[in-house]
């Protein structure tokens, strides 16, 4: 309704609905940290295999391509090599950044594939909407992060390279191995500061995101109430509930079964259970009914309870489809089925004797 609050947690399906629409809580700060945190553990360790290939290829220029004569075919076997050279540095940086990338999604919102979010919308495109966003309380905000960042990274780098600043003075006076190690190790210490950082503003920024995409997902009481009056007029709601209560009705009908005096059968497709208490009841009353794998679990039951199973198609045919439960024998029937309370009470009577 018009200026309700959203007071109301998100229900299943509001949640369902909005992951399929790509509204997932996730951080990209978090994806950020992890990719560079990998990507300079990976060159720690293959940075002097990347050295050695570049050191091969250069040397092989100087010696070989400077000096060979330049023709379609050989520039052309010039550019595969330095695209084989490429693929080869790069590709395992690459391949191990995706993975980890995917993988850190993965961590934060499980397999999740939504065509809609493909799908172009032109509202995006509408410029005075573009303008309130840029203006927008959350750009503010994300600037504002960002400068921070930069503020915090700076302030990192700097307390870094202060450390080691009196060694980097004395370069001059050491061979290259000692200065490019020197170099390499700064940045590798700087890399795992900026990244320890970046993972914690992560952390931080996913639960921000998770506190966030909640309140967007809350409900009004009355969007609460049509999604219940929705869910609880759906076809399935339905077919369940009705599934449901003949599972009830049969259970409670599987329990009078014993309290019969008799059961008539097909014998085999139908079976009524019958009950008639002199003192009590003026008409016998039918109290069970079923055919098939029911009627057979009515059988089953009153031989578990030494009811007397009597054997009367026509009589059996007739119950079932006249009489419903807990109704009284129809006039036009008294006579069979009194004939067969007689038999049985006249064998309950030897059995006693």
């Amino acid at each position: 309704m018009p200026g309700e609050e959203k007071t109301e947690d998100p229900t299943p399906k509001r949640r369902q609905e909005a992951r399929e629409e790509g509204q997932v809580a996730s951080s990209k700060e978090l994806n950020s940290a992890f990719t560079l945190l990998f990507s300079f553990i990976i060159l720690y360790f293959l940075m002097r295999h990347l050295i050695e290939e570049i050191i091969k290829f250069t040397y092989k220029s100087f010696s070989s391509y400077l000096t060979m004569e330049m023709t379609a075919n050989s520039f052309h076997n010039l550019l595969l090599e330095i695209a084989f050279l490429g693929l080869r540095l790069i590709a395992p940086i690459l391949l191990i950044v995706t993975a980890v990338g995917i993988a850190i999604t993965y961590l934060q919102i499980g397999f999740l594939f939504t065509p809609k979010v493909l799908i172009p919308k032109l509202n995006k495109l509408n410029p005075i909407e573009g303008a309130k966003k840029l203006f927008s309380k959350r750009t503010f905000m994300e600037l504002i992060k960002s400068l921070l960042k930069v503020g915090i990274i700076t302030y990192i780098s700097y307390l870094t390279i202060r450390d080691v600043l009196s060694q980097y003075l004395l370069l001059i006076s050491v061979g290259l191995n000692h200065a490019l190690g020197l170099i390499g190790n700064t940045a590798f210490s700087l890399a795992m500061r900026v990244s320890a950082f970046m993972i914690v503003i992560g952390v931080i920024d996913l639960i921000y995101q998770k506190w966030e995409h909640e309140q967007q997902l809350k409900m009004t009481k009355h969007e609460v109430k049509e999604e219940r009056k929705q869910m609880e007029g759906s076809p399935e709601v339905k077919s369940k509930r009705k599934q449901k209560q003949q599972e009830m009705a049969m259970s409670r009908m599987m329990q009078e079964v014993p309290e019969a005096d008799v059961v008539i059968t097909n014998p085999t497709h139908i079976a009524v259970a019958v009950k008639f208490e002199l003192e009590t009841m003026e008409v016998p009353i039918l109290i069970a009914k079923g055919q098939g794998e029911i009627a057979q679990r009515i059988k089953e039951v009153a031989t578990e309870n030494e009811i007397e199973i009597v054997e009367e198609k026509p009589l059996a045919r007739a119950l079932y489809k006249l009489v419903e439960i807990g109704e009284e024998i129809p006039y036009e029937l008294y006579q069979a089925v009194a004939e067969i309370l007689a038999y049985v009470y006249q064998l309950d009577e030897e059995r006693r004797s």
